[in-house]
């Protein structure tokens, strides 16, 4: 069975379009122990995120993105503002962000997702 989370579910603090937003590094750069780019073509990007409990992952962005977990996590996500929330992951957990920037902290499991930024939504977005 796969399970759809919608953004209701991540709350509007931890997710906010990058238009006007402060600049802040793409995950590949400010985390680039736990996120890896897998394949970049014109149309996508695909990054997959794997880290052991304890790692903790700085603020960062990620452009328009579809998210599907592969493995049982208890992730701290952090919005820029501070506010932070409690998120578990179970395989085929799935859910898209229009962008977003936030930190995590792995509590428990693992991490590991794939990421796939999709290119035309990044260029759709208003400036």
């Amino acid at each position: 069975m796969i399970r759809v989370v919608g953004l209701f579910v991540l709350s509007s603090c931890l997710v906010s379009t990058l238009a006007g937003a402060q600049e802040v590094q793409d995950a590949t750069i400010a985390d680039a122990d736990a996120h890896q780019v897998v394949l970049d073509n014109e149309h996508v990007r695909v990054i997959q995120a794997l880290a052991a409990p304890g790692h903790a992952s700085p603020m960062h962005s990620h452009p328009p993105i579809v998210v599907i977990s592969l493995a049982t996590a208890r992730v701290r996500m952090t919005a820029p503002d501070g506010t932070q929330q409690i998120l578990d992951l179970h395989p085929g957990t799935v859910f898209w962000s229009d962008g977003m920037e936030h930190a995590w902290e792995l509590l428990a499991g693992e991490v590991n997702v794939i990421g796939v930024e999709v290119k035309a939504a990044n260029a759709a977005a208003p400036e």
